[in-house]
């Protein structure tokens, strides 16, 4: 019986070399596992037996792709010596004082987005009247259903 079935999967791309392996249980009416060895023995006429494949070992993982500093190649992109780019500015000279950065002062809409609070000498700000500060009070009607 065994060679019956490894000639029934021997084409079968997946599972054919693990049938082949015999890597499958058949299981009879009553759910018992049969062994090859008492096959001849055990089995009685119009009886339906089952073939149960082993689980698949998982794929092995594919290799893991090398460091990019080790497949990155340096290209260096050299302008003809004819080229319309300017050179870099040279560097300052040692011991002199790096520039100072102009402070722009935010007013406006941009000073608003930034967060900055409202200018209180500015007319623009509304001002609430003296004593009368406080929760607005909104009278809801009564609705009857």
């Amino acid at each position: 019986m065994e060679d019956l079935i490894r000639q029934a999967f021997l084409h079968v791309e997946v599972i054919g070399p693990h049938v082949a392996e015999g890597h499958y249980d058949l299981v009879g009416p009553n759910g018992e596992i049969i062994l090859p060895q008492v096959w001849e023995t055990m089995i009685e006429p119009d009886w339906v037996i089952t073939m149960h494949m082993w689980p698949m070992p998982e794929p092995p993982p594919p290799p893991p792709e090398p460091p990019a500093e080790a497949v990155a190649e340096a290209v260096i992109d050299v302008p003809p010596a004819d080229s319309a780019v300017a050179p870099p500015p040279p560097p300052p000279p040692p011991g002199a004082a790096p520039p100072k950065k102009k402070i722009v002062k935010q007013t406006g809409f941009l000073a608003w987005t930034a967060g900055k609070p409202k200018n209180p000498k500015s007319g623009k700000a509304r001002r609430k009247p003296e004593g009368k500060g406080g929760d607005a009070v909104v009278q809801v009607p009564e609705v009857i259903v």
